[in-house]
């Protein structure tokens, strides 16, 4: 990251209060904001927040910022995201995103860990991209929030970013032989809909179209059409696949998913 984007802790309560003030213009976008006074409190009982700002001087703001924890993973201590995001509607997202990710790569080195885990929702093509793509990560875990009735109201790939970089292995296959999970067809305003869904693939290597603007961009009929794909994805990831990539053709985006061996 340059000087002119520093990547550091916030220095005051100040600063703490712009984070809070960030939440309501985050992408992803979260459902409430962490109060400042909150967020000032976990990284005095070991958290990590991170920001990523426009410049130096006590006028600087932030674009974007990570809140993160010391967890217990699988028997490992890993650096766990609780919040993150960079300011939506900016040219320089991808340059904020990288920052953001080596102000936390250089924390776990610091704090003696291995992994960083990120939780993403897999329907953000941006966010998947930038985890499974530029990142070198895999998700071969996640987490999902229930409404009373049953229905998936949230679901979060568990994205493990490693100090080596994941091999991307299926870009040197041939995308003819991959099988595609579902189907889709053109919607008014030129965005794509879901039209079918198979949950009883059993390939190596699966295609997943989820749609090329991201979830959170989708107008309210297409949003709903979409979340079903996040119950096909919790089938097949409960049968051992994992996702390792993203790939795109034209205005079309799908997530690359290998069983494990």
């Amino acid at each position: 990251m340059s000087e002119a984007y520093p990547v550091e802790a916030p220095r005051s309560f100040d600063e703490f209060l712009a984070c809070e003030a960030l939440q309501r213009e985050l992408d992803p976008p979260v459902s409430a904001a962490v109060p400042a006074w909150f967020l000032w409190e976990l990284t005095r009982a070991g958290g990590i927040c991170l920001a990523v700002f426009d410049g130096i001087g006590f006028a600087r703001e932030p674009l974007g910022f990570v809140l993160a924890m010391v967890r217990e993973v699988g028997g490992e201590r890993v650096l766990r995201l609780v919040l993150y995001g960079v300011k939506r509607n900016r040219l320089d997202k991808g340059r904020l995103r990288e920052g953001l990710l080596a102000g936390l790569r250089a924390e776990t080195r610091d704090l003696g860990l291995v992994k960083l885990v990120w939780p993403f929702d897999p329907l953000e093509s941006e966010w998947a991209e930038f985890l499974l793509e530029d990142a070198g990560a895999r998700a071969e875990g996640y987490e999902l929030r229930r409404g009373r009735g049953g229905e998936v109201q949230e679901f979060r790939a568990l994205a493990t970013i490693e100090e080596k970089v994941n091999e991307t292995s299926w870009r040197q296959a041939s995308l003819k032989s991959f099988f595609p999970v579902n189907t889709t067809r053109l919607a008014p305003g030129g965005l794509r809909e879901p039209s079918s869904w198979n949950s009883h693939l059993s390939a190596q290597r699966l295609l997943f179209e989820i749609p090329s603007v991201g979830l959170s961009r989708l107008p309210g009929t297409l949003k709903v059409m979409w979340k079903e794909a996040w119950e096909v994805l919790e089938e097949y990831m409960d049968r051992g696949y994992v996702l390792v990539g993203l790939y795109r053709q034209r205005d079309r985006t799908f997530l690359v998913l290998e069983r494990a061996t």
